[in-house]
């Protein structure tokens, strides 16, 4: 890989194209943080305040001063500052900790699927390059038999929450 100069980049390349990348994020959070709030903004955090409070993730002092706090705010960055410790909207449940079964679930599923995955693909490649219709339809049912139980063991071994 080369440079617009013809010469090969150096070692610190990378570290360069990286530290831009951290600059102009860090700006466009600066950026965004410094926007005014309106008022459907404060709503919506007061909202979610009072969401937390009903989880009990809040006490009814600390709902009080956050959601003044969330009034009185002034800027989208003074809006996260109120919901600072708790967790975001909609990504807990995916970002969040996954629940964990341990490794013989796991290991139960790699090994099933070591020994099924010759029917599955045994399965797509009749159905998709099988000659006659005979061949598709055989592809069809054998992945009808195999491929939902290995699916189903998958979200077994890896749950999601």
């Amino acid at each position: 890989m080369t440079s617009s100069a013809g010469a090969a980049p150096g070692p610190g390349a990378g570290d360069d194209a990286l530290g831009r990348w951290h600059a102009a994020r860090q700006h466009a959070e600066a950026r965004r943080d410094a926007l005014l709030a309106s008022d459907a903004d404060r709503e919506s955090v007061c909202g979610l305040l009072n969401g937390a409070f009903s989880e009990g993730r809040l006490t009814s002092g600390e709902l009080d001063q956050r959601t003044s706090r969330a009034l009185a705010a002034r800027t989208h960055g003074d809006l996260e500052d109120v919901l600072e410790g708790l967790p975001v909207p909609g990504s807990s449940l995916m970002w969040g900790p996954r629940a964990e079964r341990g490794i013989v679930p796991r290991l139960i599923f790699w090994v099933v699927g070591f020994f099924t995955s010759p029917f599955v693909f045994l399965g797509s490649m009749l159905l998709l390059f099988g000659d006659s219709s005979g061949d598709r339809v055989f592809g069809i049912v054998v992945l009808t038999v195999f491929l939902p139980g290995l699916i189903a063991l998958y979200r077994w071994a890896h749950p999601r929450a």
